[in-house]
């Protein structure tokens, strides 16, 4: 191994860091300036990755030439794929999915239309141009995307599958990546055509798997640095509109899994979402909040004398009411609003982009929504239902989510002191 080679390797292993590195901070300040920023520079790399890879090769070590086209960014869009994946959820890493897809169907069929000029062009005219850049072939444009869309899905499952046997993140996350990138390498260049072009393809495939294997091992590196050191506050907040109902619902173990935990955050009696996700997801919404200098009002709602309903008719009419108010506050809130169960007889609302004005406003609607369906209720309630509510709005009277569940609480233990049936949303 010459000095050359050493040189070559070093320059490639400096690439792979750069671009990684490049990804993970796009990545990191996407709270601030949306994942948009990094979505685009991916699909410049699909160009890159294209072009490169048709006649930019550099020899790493004695007969192993690496393109870093394939070896660099091919790598750094699997990089990325595992990164959102991992650190947001499947329907995350699906936008990313599709749009790699969408990229190289693009790109290519571009790529080859544009390659139809060669034709009774002179040679002289396109000297400073690399031929291969533009002699697509239809068969190379449908493997290249078949493949691609392969890689990025199967990168998802196989993580999944190697997380139940291996415990050590930056081995799932290698070996994830070298089984899709051993696969791609095969898959691609047997059907493609490749390998009939070609008279030294052993040496091409054992070529591209090294080159492949040797940045994967820096991309797993940095992604499990960044999982280790750097943890993004708050959840995902789940509802209906970011469920998943195509291919991914059936191809990841992962989406799966956030069913389960969605579900398992639903109170059984009521459906509403329980204490447990309002304590996972609060913070997240008041730092959404901070972000776009909204406000984030929260209520806390109290049945009226509810031990005295449980006394005198029964936990089973006691449980009835609960679902009754249950239904009247689900109706009468918005598709952005959160209620939750907070514990007993106790309910609570994040109400996202809420000033105190609008606050009391949903809570004197709810109180007078479930006075007017009370009296039409059949079987009939067992009593009149009065709510007690306090109300607390983010960032007016409280930065973080315990101050904001303190205050609101306070005041609605004022509104009980004072006679109960009653908003309370000052003192």
């Amino acid at each position: 191994m010459g000095i050359s080679h050493i040189m070559q390797l070093v320059y490639m292993l400096t690439e792979a860091l750069f671009v990684g590195m490049v990804i993970v901070y796009l990545f990191s300040i996407r709270h601030k300036f949306g994942i948009a920023l990094l979505y685009i520079t991916l699909g410049t790399f699909q160009y890159l990755q294209t072009v490169l890879a048709t006649f930019l090769y550099f020899e790493i070590f004695p007969d192993v030439f690496v393109s870093p086209g394939s070896a660099v960014l091919f790598n750094a869009s699997l990089f990325a794929v595992l990164l959102i994946y991992i650190k947001e959820d499947a329907g995350e890493a699906r936008k990313l999915i599709y749009g790699l897809v969408v990229a190289n169907v693009t790109l290519t069929i571009f790529l080859f239309m544009v390659g139809l000029h060669l034709e009774g062009i002179p040679a002289s005219q396109l000297s400073y141009i690399p031929e291969q850049v533009l002699s697509f072939t239809p068969r190379v444009l449908i493997m290249g995307t078949l493949t691609l869309a392969a890689d990025v899905l199967l990168i998802i499952i196989i993580y999944e599958f190697f997380s139940k046997y291996i415990t050590s993140v930056f081995f799932k996350i290698y070996s994830a990546m070298a089984v899709v990138l051993i696969f791609d390498t095969f898959f691609f260049t047997v059907g493609s055509g490749i390998i009939s072009e070609q008279s030294d393809y052993v040496r091409l495939l054992i070529s591209s798997v090294i080159g492949k294997l040797l940045l994967a091992f820096v991309y797993s590196l940095i992604l499990t640095l960044y999982i280790k050191y750097h943890e993004d506050k708050g959840l995902i907040v789940e509802n209906e509109g970011t469920d998943i109902k195509d291919i991914f619902t059936f191809l990841t173990y992962r989406q799966k899994y956030e069913i389960l935990r969605r579900e398992s955050y639903r109170d059984p009696l009521t459906g509403l979402y329980t204490r447990g996700f309002l304590n996972a997801n609060l913070s997240r919404e008041l730092d959404i909040a901070k972000r776009s200098n909204d406000k984030t009002a929260f209520l806390m709602i109290d049945i009226d004398n509810f031990k005295l309903i449980n006394d005198s008719f029964g936990h089973q009419e006691g449980d009835r009411i609960l679902v009754f108010l249950a239904m009247v506050i689900e109706t009468s809130i918005r598709k952005m609003d959160l209620a939750c169960r907070y514990g007993g007889e106790e309910f609570s609302l994040i109400l996202p982009k809420t000033n105190l004005n609008l606050a009391v406003q949903l809570a004197e609607r709810i109180r007078d929504k479930l006075a007017v369906l009370s009296d039409s209720h059949k079987p009939a309630l067992a009593r009149k239902i009065t709510l007690t509510i306090g109300i607390a709005v983010a960032s007016d009277e409280a930065v973080t989510a315990e101050e904001l569940i303190f205050i609101a609480d306070k005041r609605l233990y004022i509104g009980k002191e004072n006679g109960r049936n009653c908003i309370v949303s000052k003192g």
